[in-house]
């Protein structure tokens, strides 16, 4: 199956059925089977061929849906940008990619001078905006505008590569996932299935549409012929209000996004009767702030999804049978899991030597099914790395229970979840020791009641030596993505070495975890 067949099927099954709300915008499914049909041929035009990488750094638009679709359709491979980057890594992507088209929103604009000087292989800029001329960019309706509606084609096949994923890399390089139409597509009907999704389903994109956890939501949508509701970008009235104001059904949240939403001075205010399931994921959810969500909406459903973009990203669903919060301790205490592994493909918690673990033992989390990556974009090491005999090593450290629910309850490799952005420490410890002060330095996540856990730089500066936490912040601001700036600055004598003379993370983080029911928030 590729990505193309369910709109395809849609644009003609459910024609005058509205499929996008964006705004007073609406798009039936036969609109946007035609604009996607205009799109496509205007980027053949202009000379996209089959395996030639577009990507997108825009925020949530129902443009954005167009593109996924016809981007793929041609066989050409799309490339979300995750708009929270710095332009240090945004640069890095496009080059890597060698990404021959962009589409881009106005927020972007004063990045394209660096763009067009930096990243060559770009040949157009394609300005997604109604009420707005950019020079050096070609404006999207005026540019689709020029062809004639036709229907539909297939010319991608299941095994191409449909779309790069960029995840932070240990090395503090990115790196690209990559993810065929039938990685895709086992995915999109997982989560159909695990998620419940029907025809009548109005679903709200307030989480980025650049993360694999929304596209998938896209293409599960997609298939079953429900409707999509677009906010431009997540903010906790604007999203209530859009509930209330296109009946939405269902939407997909992470744990902070959720926190702000209970805590919305004028939550109350909203009409958000027609909502019956949240979605959350991406990072772990603390189980109290779990039990007041369900709470406040007695008469929703609670789904958790854990996942990764290399599993396209789906592998574990704790299903609404399973959100108890007045049972029993086992059931209580469940709300920490992650869930259990889907029915479409395999997972297991291994030890060092790839046997599964006994209950309560730790081991990392495996999974082999069609919807694991084929790869890493031009990494070949990596990939042999954490593709391992077919089955792809996540890194993630869990228990098992004896029902087979998976705890996660650390990270194999030095990364930082906060807000539901992946850290990876070596990246800010990059940044850290280009300051002229500092000796040496560790960045570990630790405890925080908003972020889930905030980035923690421990510092040791060269002697007679002398900076402030906020001078220190300050330079990592410079060149680092807000999110990966740390939020605080400890300064310490020495840091704890092994014999081999590493710096042991774990003690530091001890001091900071030993209170916690876990090793992750």
């Amino acid at each position: 199956m590729i990505i193309t067949y369910s709109l395809m099927a849609q644009s003609k099954n459910r024609k005058d059925k509205v499929a996008l709300y964006d705004g007073d915008k609406q798009i039936t499914y036969g609109q946007w089977g035609e604009r996607t049909s205009q799109l496509a041929q205007a980027m053949k035009a202009h000379g996209i061929e089959k395996g030639d990488r577009v990507a997108l750094l825009m925020l949530n638009d129902a443009r954005y849906l167009e593109l996924l679709y016809a981007v793929t359709m041609i066989g050409a491979v799309i490339v979300p940008l995750n708009i929270r980057l710095g332009k240090e890594e945004l640069l890095y992507m496009l080059q890597d990619s060698e990404t021959k088209m962009l589409f881009v929103h106005k927020e972007f604009a004063p990045f394209l001078p660096q763009l067009k000087q930096s990243v060559p292989c770009i040949q157009q800029y394609i300005l997604c905006e109604d009420d707005m001329v950019l020079e050096g960019t070609a404006p999207y309706e005026e540019w689709i505008g020029d062809y004639e509606p036709q229907p539909l084609k297939a010319y991608a096949k299941p095994d191409d590569l449909a779309v790069i994923l960029y995840t932070g890399g240990t090395t503090g390089l990115p790196k690209g996932v990559m993810l065929t139409h039938s990685n895709v597509m086992a995915n999109a009907n997982n989560a159909s299935n695990s998620l419940s999704f029907v025809e009548n389903e109005i679903y709200l994109h307030s989480a980025p549409m650049f993360h694999a956890a929304d596209q998938a939501s896209t293409y599960a949508v997609t298939i079953r012929g429900g409707s999509h509701a677009i906010i431009r970008r997540f903010d906790p009235e604007v999203m209530v209000a859009a509930i209330e104001k296109h009946r939405v059904t269902s939407t997909m949240v992470v744990p902070t996004m959720l926190n702000m939403i209970i805590n919305a001075p004028n939550f109350s205010k909203y009409d958000l009767s027609s909502l019956r399931r949240f979605s959350y994921g991406a990072s772990p959810c603390p189980p109290e702030l779990l039990k007041k969500a369900v709470k406040l909406f007695p008469n929703v459903i609670f789904v958790q999804g854990y996942g990764l973009s290399e599993g396209a990203p789906l592998i574990c669903v704790l299903r609404p049978e399973y959100h108890i919060t007045d049972g029993n301790e086992y059931e209580t205490n469940r709300l920490a899991s992650c869930g259990q592994p889907l029915a479409g493909l395999e997972a297991r918690v291994v030890n060092e030597s790839g046997e599964d673990v006994a209950p309560g033992e730790v081991g990392e989390i495996i999974a082999r099914g069609p919807n694991v990556m084929i790869g890493y974009w031009n990494k070949p090491e990596e990939t042999e790395k954490a593709l391992v005999d077919g089955w792809l090593h996540t890194g993630d450290m869990a228990t098992v229970d004896e029902n087979n629910f998976f705890y996660i309850v650390d990270r194999k490799k030095d990364m930082i979840v906060t807000g539901a952005e992946n850290v990876y420490s070596i990246e800010v410890e990059n940044v850290l020791y280009k300051h002229p002060s500092i000796l040496e330095t560790a960045v570990i996540g630790v405890p925080h009641e908003h972020w889930g856990e905030a980035v923690t730089a421990i510092v040791v500066l060269k002697e007679n030596e002398s900076v402030t936490e906020d001078e220190i912040i300050a330079f990592c601001r410079e060149t680092l993505a807000n999110y990966k700036v740390p939020k605080t600055v400890e300064f310490v004598d020495e840091l704890p070495k092994s014999g081999a003379g590493k710096i042991l993370k774990r003690k530091l983080r001890e001091e900071h975890w030993e209170t916690a029911t876990r090793n992750v928030n």
